[in-house]
């Protein structure tokens, strides 16, 4: 195996990195406009020629070749758990994990309304969760029957108590629903199981999702199972975390990828208790993910400077808030728009930043005074505050003049104390976009996708200096 070439179909460019193994280094790293609303291999074609300008075709033609997706937005998903806290919280970091886009969540017993809204939605997969092994059952089965009873035609993921396995999967399929039964994500308190879950959905994403969205016929040139682009960049991230069993890796991080519509949050950490606080709700992963979607640059640049800092962006940027919200309305209807001019290319900054610093914090834990003698503090969420590396990506930091400002704005600075977001981090960029290329190559030989990550992305010094390597 002399080159692994990687390709990630989205939606709006299609991207391939050509690996020569034997060096262990990137010497291709291009991207092309995707055409998977029409036909995917337009673009792939592309990208293969584009290959052969730095190997040859019979080595293109020999290259081990992966691939993932984010194509029409993603994975698209609902989770209904139990509580907010618990069995909810749990389907969302178990799907968030597989590479979804959660676009409903609901905890509780679910209601004639709650469940119109599924009907509505573009779900593409239901998970169905709640009550530890031998605990709550009634709950969970009535949602079932609303379930059952709805027009709900997309497939459902049962991950709760295993006692109710055989009845929910007889109750679902009687009513011509596609059922899924996977092991309790939540098996017991302070346990949690989301590989099973994981799988399943990764499994559906590949059948039934790809499909969909005009991938199917370039599976045949990928040696892999097609998986989500996230996924691949979260397994990429715990590799440059935690490193393998011959080299270290660089320890806790964060990583940022900032999109047209959404800003994923992924941390990589041990989730360690602040000094005086007491843990409570759901153990948090070592790896974890978040999406924003209502942070972006372009379709949901309008939720990041919404009405209420309008006035105080405009003064800061020297323009009237006519001219903002009319800058902003041009990106949310023209989702391709590249600033014309000194004072968009401010704006575009001004969105990264909040964007990155309103999604960190939304990532990030809490400390809460709970007034009470025996414990003054308790934490919820993953505690950021040790953690000193970011790694950005996505294309208003890989081709941005100062990405170290854009960075930074994941620091707390002037946030109050009970948020337990990072102090002071080290800014890097994945300049080759080496990060889902690396998950991918993980699976089959993970020294050299740590090596290639710690070649390529580099350090942010400054707006004129950056720095190899991490």
């Amino acid at each position: 195996m002399k080159h692994v070439i990687t390709v990630d179909f989205g939606s709006t460019f299609t991207k391939i990195v050509v690996i020569n193994m034997d060096n262990r280094k990137v010497l291709l790293s291009e991207k092309v406009p995707s055409s998977v609303s029409i036909d995917a291999s337009i673009a792939l074609k592309k990208c293969f020629e584009l290959a052969k300008t730095v190997i040859s075709e019979d080595e293109l033609n020999n290259a081990t070749k992966l691939a993932s997706s984010s194509a029409a937005g993603g994975l698209r998903m609902s989770v209904i758990g139990l509580t907010d806290s618990l069995s909810t919280l749990a389907g969302k970091s178990a799907a968030l994990g597989a590479g979804a886009k959660i676009i409903g969540n609901y905890s509780g017993l679910l209601t004639t309304e709650m469940v119109r809204e599924l009907e509505e939605s573009r779900t593409e997969i239901i998970l169905l969760c709640g009550g530890y092994e031998h605990g709550n059952s009634s709950m969970v089965y009535k949602n079932a029957h609303m379930l059952a009873h709805s027009n709900i035609q997309v497939p459902i993921i049962y991950a709760g108590n295993s006692d109710l396995d055989k009845e929910i999967r007889l109750l679902l399929i009687s009513h011509q629903k596609e059922c899924f039964i996977v092991e309790n994500i939540i098996p017991e308190l302070d346990v949690l199981n989301v590989e099973p879950t994981q799988k399943i959905i990764r499994n559906l994403f590949l059948e039934r999702i790809t499909c969909m969205k005009g991938l199917n016929i370039v599976k045949e040139y990928f040696h892999n199972q097609l998986v989500p682009t996230p996924a691949a960049v979260l397994a990429a991230g715990e590799l440059l975390s935690k490193g393998t069993d011959k080299k270290k890796g660089i320890g806790p991080l964060l990583i940022v990828d900032i999109g047209g519509a959404t800003t994923d949050v992924y941390s990589f950490s041990i989730n360690t208790c602040c000094e005086g606080a007491k843990l409570i709700g759901l153990k948090e992963p070592y790896g974890k993910r978040t999406v924003e979607g209502d942070l972006g640059m372009r379709e949901s640049s309008g939720e990041v400077i919404n009405e209420k800092y309008l006035n105080s962006i405009a003064e800061e940027l020297e323009i009237t808030e006519e001219q903002l919200r009319a800058s902003i309305n041009h990106r949310v209807e023209n989702i391709d728009y590249l600033p014309d001019c000194e004072i968009e290319v401010r704006i575009d900054d001004t969105i990264a930043k909040l964007a990155t610093h309103t999604a960190v914090r939304r990532h990030a834990g809490k400390m809460i005074n709970t007034f009470n003698k025996r414990c003054k503090n308790v934490q919820l969420g993953k505690n950021l505050t040790e953690i000193s590396k970011i790694i950005g990506t996505g294309g208003i930091l890989v081709y941005n003049n100062n990405p170290l400002k854009i960075l930074k704005s994941a620091e707390k600075k002037n946030e109050s104390k009970e948020v337990l977001m990072p102090e002071e981090v080290e800014a890097y960029l994945d300049t080759d976009y080496v990060l889902f290329s690396a998950g991918l190559l993980s699976e089959i030989d993970e020294d050299a996708a740590l090596e290639i990550m710690m070649k390529s992305i580099k350090r942010c010094w400054s707006k004129e200096k950056m720095k190899t390597t991490v």
